[in-house]
């Protein structure tokens, strides 16, 4: 064999390790990938549920403020024109 033929030859073997290589850690990555989003899930539906609980107390809340302001305007209304007529 000549030397150019040897180089080639160990080039190639060389070159095809490399991307046997690369394509095993590109696997593992895309796997890793899938369980960091797959946890990533798990928790957004958690806060999901987490903010849930928290806006309806806060929006009952509200609701409660809003009908103390509307009764209140309305009495205040009513006394208005209790001494308007007076």
């Amino acid at each position: 064999m000549d030397i150019t033929q040897i180089v080639i030859i160990v080039s190639l073997i060389v070159i095809t390790a490399i991307i046997i290589v690369a394509g095993i850690y590109f696997i593992r990555l895309l796997k890793d990938l899938s369980v960091t989003l797959k946890k990533t899930n798990i928790i957004l539906d958690d806060t999901h549920l987490i903010t849930d609980s928290v806006a309806k107390p806060i929006s009952s809340f509200s609701e409660v403020l809003m009908g103390l302001k509307n009764g209140f305007s309305f009495f205040s209304n009513l006394n208005k024109n209790k001494k308007s007529d007076e």
